[in-house]
C-alpha cells in the first residue's frame, strides 16, 4: 500500500516495504565501529524507502527463511525482524535509537515497540528451556586411603587410590542447568546486539535489524513501520513476504 510521500512532507513520510540483504556502499568507519549491518549505496536500494532534504531511510521485512539464514538464534519464535538503514543529512549528525521505531498492524491502531537484544535473548532462552529436555555431561571423583598389614610380610601397607566416572544426565524437570542456560543466553544476546540497528549519534549511513515481539505471522496482515526521530513522523507500509 503506497502513498505519495512528497504530498505529506514535512509532517509525514510514507514508504513501502519487503525483503533482501545488504551490500556495503563506500567504506564507512562509523557503521563498522557501531556494528549492525553494512548499508547499501542508498535508501533506494531497499524495497521501502523515502528521501527528503538529504535525509533518507530504507527498510525491509525479513521472511522466516531470511531470518533463519541471518541469525543463529531462532528469532522466528519471538519476533518479526525489520532491516532498517538510515542516511543522515550531510553535516547534520543524528541521534539514532531503535526505540524511535514502532510497528503497527494496519487497522489496529495498537503500536508494537521494539525490544532490545537482552530481552529477546532472554525470551528465546526461556522458551528453549521450557520446551525441551536437555542433557549435559557430569563427572564424579572418589578417593580411598588407609593402612593394612600385608599377611605375607607383616609390614604395614599404605593405600591411596583415586576413582573417576563420567556420564550424561538430564537436568531436573527437563531444564537446562543454570550455567549452560546463562552461556546460551549470552551467546544469543551478543549476536542480536551486534546485528541490531546501532543506538548512537551517527553522521554517516548505518543499518541494522530491529526486533518486534510479533511471533505469530499472518500472511494477510500488513504493518506500518513508523520512525519518530529526526523531528518527523515517517511511516512505512510493510507487507509480509
Amino acid at each position: 500500500m503506497f502513498r505519495n510521500a512528497l504530498a505529506l512532507f514535512p509532517s509525514l513520510l510514507v514508504l513501502s516495504l519487503s525483503l533482501p540483504l545488504l551490500q556495503a556502499q563506500e567504506p564507512d568507519q562509523t557503521s563498522e565501529k557501531l556494528g549492525g549491518a553494512a548499508p547499501r549505496a542508498s535508501a533506494a536500494k531497499y524495497r521501502a524507502h523515502l528521501e527528503k532534504d538529504g535525509f533518507s531511510i530504507g527498510a525491509e521485512l525479513l521472511s522466516k527463511k531470511q531470518a533463519s539464514q541471518t541469525f543463529a538464534a531462532d528469532v522466528n519464535h519471538c519476533c518479526l525482524v525489520v532491516l532498517v538503514a538510515v542516511y543522515p543529512k550531510k553535516d547534520q549528525p543524528l541521534d539514532l535509537s531503535f526505540t524511535d521505531f514502532e510497528l503497527e498492524e494496519v487497522g489496529s491502531d495498537i503500536p508494537v515497540r521494539p525490544e532490545s537484544a537482552t530481552i529477546v535473548a532472554a525470551k528465546l532462552e526461556k522458551q528453549k528451556n521450557s520446551s525441551s529436555t536437555e542433557v549435559y555431561p557430569h563427572g564424579t571423583v572418589g578417593y580411598e586411603w588407609g593402612t593394612y598389614t600385608d599377611p605375607n610380610t607383616g609390614q604395614p601397607v599404605h593405600v591411596h587410590t583415586v576413582e573417576t566416572a563420567v556420564g550424561i544426565g538430564v537436568a531436573p524437570n527437563g531444564k537446562v542447568p543454570p550455567g549452560v542456560a546463562d552461556h546460551d543466553r549470552d551467546v544469543m544476546e551478543r549476536e542480536l546486539y551486534e546485528k541490531a540497528l546501532p543506538d548512537a549519534k551517527v553522521s554517516s549511513p548505518v543499518a541494522g535489524y530491529i526486533y518486534f515481539p510479533v511471533p505469530d505471522r499472518n500472511k494477510k496482515v500488513k504493518y506500518h513501520l513508523t520512525y519518530s526521530g529526526n523531528g518527523n513522523a515517517e511511516t512505512v507500509d510493510i507487507a509480509l513476504p
